[in-house]
C-alpha cells in the first residue's frame, strides 16, 4: 500500500523555514553524505552496457553531467527512525514534517523509492527499460564526432536522462535500509539553481512551493497533516507551531526514550 504522508526529517530552524516559505530545498546530490551512490549506480550500469557501447555512453553522461543538476529531498515512510532523529533533525531535538503525498503533485516532484538490495539485478532492469536510448547515443556518438555537435545532441536528449538519473538515484547503500527513504527529485540545468553556503561550500539547490502563497496558514494542513517534535526537542515548540495557526495540523512528539 502506498503510504499517504512521508516525513522530512530537520531542525527546528529548517522546519521553521519550510512552514514559513511553504517550500522544500531540493540539494544537488552531489552535496549530499551520500553523494557516491549514483556515481557507483552509474559505473555499475556502465559496466552492463555492451563493450561497443560503453564508451559512448560514458562521453555522453559527462557532459551531461557538466550542464545540469540533479536535486533530491529526502523523506522516509515513518517519523519514528532513531538513526534519522539523530543524523538529520538535530540529534533528536528537531522535527520530523508529516508531508501529505499532494505536495509533490502540488510541486511537480517526482517521487523514487530508495532500493537497497539487489542493486545488481535492479542494474539488469535499468539497462532493459533504457537500451533503445543507450542504443540511439552510441549512433550519435559515430554520427557527431566533433565535440560541440556532440554536445548540442546530448543537450537535446536531456528529458532521456532526466529519466535514466531518476532511476538511478533510487540506489542506496544496503546499510541504510532502516532508514526507509524517499527521494523526492527535481531535474534542472545549471541557470536555473539557487545557491545558498554551508560548512563552508557553495551549495546549488532549487527551490519547490509546496502549497499556494495566498491561501490561509491554516489551509497548510492540506499538504502537512502532522509535525513530529524529536524525542528531544524542546516542548515550547509545541506551543509556538500551535500559534502559527497551521489548522488541522497535528502535533506530537516521538517519545522513545532517548535523551
Amino acid at each position: 500500500m502506498t503510504p499517504k504522508h512521508y516525513y522530512h526529517y530537520t531542525s527546528v530552524a529548517g522546519g521553521l523555514g519550510i512552514i514559513s516559505s511553504r517550500s522544500v530545498w531540493l540539494t544537488d546530490y552531489r552535496y549530499l553524505n551520500d553523494r557516491l551512490e549514483l556515481r557507483q549506480g552509474m559505473e555499475s550500469l556502465l559496466s552492463k552496457i555492451p563493450e561497443s557501447h560503453r564508451s559512448a555512453f560514458n562521453r555522453a553522461f559527462r557532459w551531461h553531467d557538466m550542464r545540469n543538476h540533479h536535486c533530491v529531498f529526502s523523506l522516509s515512510s515513518s517519523p519514528k527512525i532513531l538513526s534519522q532523529w539523530r543524523a538529520y533533525a538535530s540529534d533528536g531535538t528537531g522535527f520530523a514534517l508529516g508531508l501529505n503525498i499532494q505536495f509533490l503533485e502540488y510541486a511537480g516532484l517526482s517521487l523514487v523509492e530508495c532500493r537497497y538490495e539487489d542493486h545488481d539485478k535492479y542494474g539488469w532492469e535499468l539497462l532493459d527499460k533504457h537500451s533503445r536510448f543507450i542504443a540511439s547515443v552510441h549512433s550519435a556518438s559515430e554520427q557527431h564526432v566533433g565535440e560541440n555537435d556532440f554536445m548540442g545532441w546530448v543537450s537535446d536528449q536531456r528529458s532521456n536522462f532526466y529519466s535514466l538519473i531518476e532511476d538511478l538515484i533510487a540506489l542506496k547503500n544496503p546499510a541504510f535500509s532502516e532508514e526507509k527513504e524517499m527521494r523526492a527529485v527535481w531535474s534542472k540545468q545549471s541557470g536555473e539553481l539557487k545557491m545558498r553556503t554551508a560548512r563552508d561550500l557553495i551549495i546549488p539547490y532549487v527551490e519547490a512551493k509546496i502549497w499556494r502563497d495566498d491561501e490561509e496558514t491554516s489551509a497548510m494542513a492540506v499538504v502537512l497533516p502532522e509535525v513530529w517534535l524529536g524525542p528531544k526537542c524542546n516542548d515550547l515548540n509545541r506551543w509556538s507551531l500551535h500559534a502559527m495557526n497551521l489548522g488541522m495540523c497535528m502535533i506530537q512528539r516521538h517519545d522513545c526514550g532517548y535523551v
